[in-house]
């Protein structure tokens, strides 16, 4: 990769997390995840979709946490030893009743710093529910979640 010269100019380049799920790795600007912490098992509730967890205290803050492979209808296997959790900032957080959810991650995300040369989409994958794009990078495959359907089908539940 070619070294950016620093210039007064606006950068072309997006400091993005890449982080490892099961059978895959999502791929989310630094700006959309609050944290990354520690696996604590959420606290279960009834009637929940498959895909929600429960919930999960964070920063004095009850936020739901869901399985991202269950959301967008794989089947999530066990977690391994360094499930960790992405505390995510909804999109829309700012205006409604959900600021901010967890998604189940699978070990330690690496920060990229995308140019777009970097970045080209994936043609040959078929996007399901909860995918907005599925694209190649130096370094391997990932998906860029669509947070803005995860973010609506949470609202969606009557228990937030």
């Amino acid at each position: 990769m070619q070294q950016i010269a620093k210039t007064n100019e606006q950068s072309d380049v997006l400091p993005c997390l890449v982080i490892p799920i099961q059978g895959s790795r999502l791929i989310l600007p630094n700006v959309t995840v609050a944290e990354i912490i520690t696996f604590q098992s959420p606290q279960a509730k009834d009637n929940l979709p498959s895909w929600v967890i429960g919930q999960i205290e964070w920063r004095g803050t009850l936020i739901p946490v869901i399985s991202y492979e269950n959301f967008c209808g794989h089947k999530s296997g066990l977690m391994n030893q360094e499930a960790r959790i992405a505390v995510i900032n909804a999109p829309n957080g700012d205006k409604g009743a959900l600021r901010f959810f967890g998604i189940v991650v699978q070990g330690i995300p690496s920060l990229v710093k995308l140019e777009a040369p970097a970045i080209q989409e994936n043609l040959n994958t078929s996007l399901v529910k909860g995918q907005k794009l599925a694209v190649t990078l130096e370094t391997g495959h990932a998906v860029v979640p669509d947070l803005d359907v995860i973010e609506d089908e949470l609202l969606n539940i009557d228990w937030l």
